[in-house]
């Protein structure tokens, strides 16, 4: 399968595994970091919202998917699959999204609980798409 249509359904379930992450999961403890508004500007809000999320990733995917692509050859489980493609994701993720959201949460106390919860938000939105990248480019 193309790389790109491979990348393009790893940011579909990238999508999908952010909006269940932040819809569902994190559900309390964040509320001092929302925005109040009333129910029509939670409308106009959403939409937008919802749109430039999924346009993110989806270049999100493509992106990774090239990465992948062009690096799944070094990486320690060879002949690619979902243990590489996770392989992958994990080992992007570690040194630009774990260190920079614990990193942080050193400095600004407050919003600990917001850098703590991208931290395990960006660790499943990677993994899904690295799963699914990884199972689809052979």
């Amino acid at each position: 399968m193309s790389w790109i249509v491979a990348g393009l359904i790893g940011g579909v379930g990238a999508y999908v595994s952010d909006y269940v992450m932040w819809g569902k999961v994190f559900t309390k403890g964040l509320d001092a970091f929302v925005t109040p508004m009333s129910p029509d500007e939670m409308k106009k809000f959403m939409g937008p919202a919802l749109a430039k999320s999924a346009v993110l990733s989806l270049v999100f995917g493509v992106l990774l998917a090239f990465l992948y692509a062009r690096l799944r050859g070094s990486l320690w489980v060879q002949g690619g699959g979902a243990l590489a493609g996770m392989e992958f994701a994990t080992v992007l993720w570690l040194p630009t999204i774990a260190l920079a959201t614990i990193g942080s949460g050193v400095w600004y106390a407050k919003a600990r609980p917001l850098h703590m919860a991208m931290f395990w938000a960006w660790l499943v939105r990677i993994n899904v798409a690295g799963l699914l990248i990884g199972l689809l480019i052979k």
